[in-house]
């Protein structure tokens, strides 16, 4: 009797475990629109102003694909939770001096969201300048089997 209460709880818990990875990679499955007038950088690429389409990888939720009219950059990301659920989708970029980091991608009605992975020139850049925010609205993109 015991030992089948323990394999009870065990299966109880696994199950628990495995619904909370899937739903902490779940957050943002749509496509994210937004337009910058600023160039930044994500990852190791750096890109000019312009519209942009964020979109979740299809292999690896983890891993995102920006795309703008003449560029397509993948970026690895972390799970984050918001401190209130947004009341708009929006990209949160960092500033360091005059240089703009790609940092947060929120979507509206969800309290959580993304972090782009820090990577070597934002810990630089963090070291020798102050830092600021930038938040820009984003539209959540309705998906289609032909926009995929």
């Amino acid at each position: 009797m015991p030992s089948s209460l323990v394999r009870s709880l065990g299966i109880a818990a696994g199950i628990l475990v495995l619904a909370g990875v899937q739903n902490a990679s779940a957050q943002i499955t749509n496509s994210v629109e937004f337009t910058t007038s600023f160039p930044f950088t994500v990852g190791y690429a750096t890109l000019p102003a312009g519209s942009y389409t964020i979109r979740p990888d299809d292999d690896n939720p983890a891993v995102f694909e920006l795309t703008g009219a003449h560029e397509s950059v993948l970026f690895e990301t972390n799970n984050t939770q918001a401190r209130e659920t947004p009341k708009k989708s929006e990209i949160v970029f960092k500033r360091y001096g005059d240089g703009y980091v790609l940092k947060d991608i929120w979507v509206v009605g969800s309290d959580s969201g993304v972090e782009a992975v820090t990577v070597e020139g934002e810990r630089h850049a963090a070291k020798h300048g102050p830092q600021s925010e930038q938040r820009v609205e984003a539209r959540k993109k309705l998906e289609t089997a032909r926009n995929r």
